[in-house]
């Protein structure tokens, strides 16, 4: 029987070794460079309430189309002072965000809000007008009191050389009681209450949009819209704009 050579059997020892190093050294670059997904990568499922979405009714008037210029998104102006929110819309904060379309050569806006519809009554009191030179702006912390359950309206409005030209009313009532509630659970149950991160506060928008809160989305999405290197937030931006922008059915 033919028998290996001592020193053979050392070389043949060492190479098989240098090869396992080898091995091993190449899964652990492969490893390295491409991780396996974290659970925040995984994105698990958000809560979303029994009955789906709700609280994204579209404007339904001949300038549904319409585009918006604002946070890194360049669009078509077609309806100047229009609001960016539902017809119907819904707030968690009861200091919500307001927003809406740019109007070419103005330099300043005048954003009114009113208690109740002021459609349906011309004279509902005013609970707080200000100017201002952006096409958005976040009720401040030193006005009146947004009462929860209640409904208000807004509308913007610009000069003109004889007055002023009126932008579309919106509604929207602050959450109360058990929707309220339902969704400070489901932010709870998501560990969102408090986001540290901007992909937790983009989870957090996403909550805010399965329960139809227009407002919240629209104001945490325009935020981290800022930045421009964060491409998810654009396009979640880019793509909650659009439920308002698209006409509604037949």
């Amino acid at each position: 029987m033919f028998k290996v050579p001592g020193f053979a059997r050392l070389f043949f020892n060492i190479g098989l070794s240098v090869l396992t190093l080898c091995f091993i050294g190449f899964v652990v670059t492969a490893r390295a460079q491409n991780p396996s997904p974290t659970p925040r990568e995984q994105r698990r499922p958000l809560p979303k309430p029994p009955s789906g979405a709700r609280g994204f009714e579209k404007y339904a008037g001949r300038d549904t189309s319409s585009r918006l210029i604002a946070a890194g998104a360049t669009r078509e102006t077609i309806n100047p002072r229009r609001p960016v929110a539902p017809l119907e819309g819904r707030a968690y904060d009861a200091r919500p965000f307001f927003a809406w379309e740019i109007a070419p050569g103005s330099k300043s806006y005048h954003f009114a809000l009113y208690e109740g519809d002021f459609d349906k009554d011309q004279s509902a009191r005013i609970v707080y007008q200000t100017d201002v030179t952006l096409t958005e702006l976040t009720y401040p912390k030193d006005a009146p009191r947004l009462e929860p359950g209640k409904l208000y309206s807004w509308r913007v409005s610009t000069p003109t050389p004889t007055g002023k030209e009126d932008g579309v009313v919106a509604r929207f009532i602050i959450l109360s009681g058990a929707e309220a509630a339902e969704v400070k659970q489901a932010l709870a149950t998501a560990g969102l209450t408090s986001p540290k991160t901007p992909e937790d506060r983009l989870d957090q928008a996403r909550v805010f949009e399965n329960f139809g809160v227009w407002y919240d989305a629209l104001r945490i999405a325009s935020e981290l819209a800022q930045n421009p290197n964060h491409k998810e937030a654009l396009a979640y931006y880019d793509a909650l704009l659009h439920k308002i922008e698209t006409k509604p059915g037949p």
